[in-house]
């Protein structure tokens, strides 16, 4: 489904500043209808790996195929879920999900079929009339989910989706997801912080090292579908977060230190003469 290779990405310098080395060398194959989970230290590239595969980006070197395809922009074969929902406040729900389909020209009758269908596999059937603002962080993010889906993407990329709820409610959306997938199978490719996150719905998991980011460990995750959300009692479980955080933890110590040391270079430029 995604072939990536050779993949480079380099922000230049603005106002005198140095230019940012986001990805470097990434290579990384998604299969189709694959649940692939990316974790990495903060300002590793994860969510600009994300803009890339989008197409919302380009890569300074390297290539980003789907079905042996370049990407040249974005494209209905792709959508995004951003840790912010997004929703548009002047549409209700129902308006909100179906917002896509008008894009693409759907009307009348499969229309309403469409969205009415949505609905209810996203559980806001009795929400439908609501404005955003009425609904809770859970429930508006499975609006943005429903908006994204609707017109039946091949992927799915989701920058850390739950990122912004509390606990129990990012549980809940774990376990919405999980049932989600199961049922409409599209291939995701998704960003997290949380490995536990990360394990519990990834097929894969592929940790990324500190900026510039490359794949420093790519796999796979040895439990059967389907998942429910004690699995991370588990002792196999604790056994495969272990492996991931023993790659995952030096590189957040590598990117602490890279941030001290470029907060030390910028600071001893706006200092001088």
């Amino acid at each position: 489904m995604i072939a990536i290779s050779g993949l480079h990405m380099v922000y230049p310098g603005s106002r005198g500043r140095h230019a940012v080395p986001a990805l470097q060398g990434v290579d990384l194959e998604v299969a189709d209808g694959e649940f692939v989970s990316v974790v990495g230290p903060s300002g590793c590239g994860k969510s600009t790996l994300l803009h890339l595969v989008a197409g919302f980006e380009f890569p300074t070197k390297g290539s980003i195929e789907v079905h042996g395809r370049p990407i040249d922009g974005p494209a209905a074969d792709r959508a995004v879920v951003f840790q912010q929902a997004a929703l548009y406040p002047w549409l209700n729900v129902a308006e909100n999900i179906g917002f896509g389909l008008k894009i693409h020209g759907v009307r009348g009758a499969e229309y309403v079929r469409r969205v009415n269908d949505y609905l209810a596999i996203m559980g806001l059937e009795a929400f439908r009339s609501h404005a955003p603002y009425e609904l809770s962080g859970g429930m508006r993010q499975r609006v943005a989910i429903a908006r994204a889906l609707i017109t039946q993407p091949e992927t799915m990329l989701m920058d850390e989706p739950f990122g912004a709820l509390d606990a129990q409610t990012r549980n809940e959306m774990q376990r919405f997801l999980l049932r989600l997938w199961r049922t409409l199978r599209p291939t995701v490719l998704f960003v997290t912080h949380d490995v536990e996150e990360a394990i519990l719905l990834g097929d894969r998991v592929v940790v990324m090292t500190a900026r510039p980011g490359r794949v420093a460990l790519d796999v796979a995750v040895p439990f059967a579908r389907p998942r429910e959300w004690d699995l991370v009692l588990t002792p196999k479980f604790v056994e495969v977060k272990r492996r991931v955080l023993e790659v995952l933890r030096p590189q957040l110590e590598s990117a602490e230190h890279l941030e001290r040391l470029m907060a030390g270079i910028e600071g001893d430029r706006d200092d001088s003469p």
